[in-house]
């Protein structure tokens, strides 16, 4: 019976030893078990990553059409079409004289010269087909637009003479520009106060 009862206090003394080797509570009070985890990205995830621009926010540009081409760039002639009675056609060509690509897009303008560079009556109506569009210029490239005109007198013009004074050239002003580039224009007078209709540039 003596023998039952120290083996009984050994078995508590034992757990109570137990008990106290037991997890003991961290600083915060949470005696629970804290798991560390590690991730890993993988390669392909990384290089994703590094070869994506951050975003901006705008829309993607358009691509480029190439500058705009300016009265320095170019250099023309008239090209006589087939004439009618009392009517006159001719092909304005603009050419690119430049080493850069450059755009026309629309009709520009245009005023007729005496032979003394006065700027004589001009009228230029954009009523001729083809309508605008955009045309690329590459170095050496050319663009034309047509003219039509008439050589009989209307109104109060005189009709036992030059209905105007004979033009000599042509200030050209390419679209979307104010500065101008002269052109020889060896057709005569313009007549009803300088009217020449014309088309939008077009590709040749």
């Amino acid at each position: 019976m003596a023998r039952h009862s120290r083996l009984s206090a050994v078995a508590v003394l034992a757990i109570v030893t137990l008990s106290g080797c037991g997890a003991r509570p961290s600083a915060a009070g949470d005696t629970s078990t804290r798991l560390t985890v590690t991730t890993t990205e993988s390669p392909t995830s990384s290089a994703s990553a590094a070869s994506s621009p951050p975003s901006s926010g705008g829309e993607t540009s358009p691509p480029d059409q190439g500058n705009r081409c300016t009265a320095a760039m170019l250099t023309g002639t008239v090209e006589p079409q087939n004439a009618g009675a009392g009517q006159r056609y001719a092909t304005l060509v603009v050419r690119n004289k430049t080493q850069q690509t450059c755009t026309l897009s629309g009709y520009g303008g245009l005023d007729l010269l005496d032979v003394t560079k006065n700027v004589l009556p001009t009228r230029a109506e954009r009523t001729l087909a083809p309508e605008s569009a955009l045309v690329t210029l590459r170095p050496g490239a050319s663009a034309g637009k047509t003219l039509h005109w008439g050589v009989v007198a209307t109104g109060g013009e005189p009709t036992d003479g030059p209905c105007q004074p004979a033009a000599s050239s042509i200030n050209v002003i390419p679209p979307d520009e104010t500065a101008s580039f002269e052109v020889d224009f060896e057709f005569g007078p313009v007549c009803d106060n300088g009217r020449i209709e014309t088309s939008a540039y077009f590709p040749r």
